[in-house]
This record gives C-alpha cells, sequence and structure tokens, in this order.
C-alpha cells in the first residue's frame, strides 16, 4: 500500500479542493472533506493504474498557522486527557483491588470510591483478567 498526502483547501464557496503533495497533477474536489478524499483516492487510482485498495491517504489540512497552531494544542490536550483516564483507571483498579482483599463488599467499596457497585464489579473483573494475562 503506498500512502500519499493529501493536501485540503477550503474554497470560498464552501468546497474542498485537494491534490496530493507528491503529485500535483492528481487534484479534485469535493463538497465535504470525505467527498474529497473519495475523489481524489479515485483520480489517484487512475493516475497510477492502481486499485484505489492500494491507495493511502493522510489528510493534511492548509490552514492558517494560528488556526494548526490551536489544532495541534487540541490534540495534545485531548492525548493528555486519554493519559490521564488510563492512568486513573488503573489507579481505581488497585484501589478496589486492595479494598476487596481487606473484605469489605462491593457495595461499600462503591460507596468508598464514589462510583456505583456494578463499576467496582467491572474493575475488579479488569484487574484479574490483567493479573491473569501478565502472571
Amino acid at each position: 500500500m503506498k500512502t500519499y498526502t493529501a493536501l485540503l483547501e477550503r474554497e470560498k464557496d464552501g468546497r474542498w479542493s485537494v491534490e496530493l503533495e507528491e503529485e500535483p497533477r492528481v487534484h479534485t474536489w469535493g463538497k465535504t472533506i470525505e467527498q474529497a478524499l473519495t475523489r481524489v483516492r479515485e483520480a489517484a487510482a487512475l493516475w497510477f493504474q492502481t486499485d484505489e485498495s492500494s491507495i493511502a491517504l493522510t489528510p493534511k489540512p492548509v490552514l492558517t498557522k494560528t488556526a494548526m497552531r490551536t489544532i495541534d494544542e487540541a490534540r495534545q490536550a485531548r492525548e493528555q486527557a486519554r493519559s490521564a483516564d488510563r492512568a486513573a483507571l488503573k489507579k481505581m483498579q488497585r484501589a478496589a483491588a486492595e479494598l476487596a482483599r481487606k473484605g469489605i463488599s462491593m457495595r461499600d467499596a462503591a460507596a468508598i470510591l464514589g462510583i456505583s457497585h456494578q463499576r467496582v464489579h467491572q474493575l475488579l473483573a479488569t484487574d484479574a483478567r490483567a493479573q491473569t494475562n501478565t502472571g
């Protein structure tokens, strides 16, 4: 599979023009980004005489530096949030397991942790599976 960079630019009429960065002669447009990418994949398949399924596209919008910086910051914030969620999940699993080892019921553990007893059950089951896979 060959990957190409699809440069996307919003036109004044609202359409998206798209061209391959590696081969600017392959270009088209669409009402939406999805449509533009579908069409440029079709055009690339014709241009390179290959199947559409063998063409992967990396969308790259052409935007102002300010917009790109804001988008990058938003993506970084999302990744930081995902990392924090993963860390919080691991800590909640450890806490639920610790309470269970002390003989505390799921309902009482739920009250202590501020979650439902069903969630405590899920955390304990996930923790048990993780220990089985690593142990």
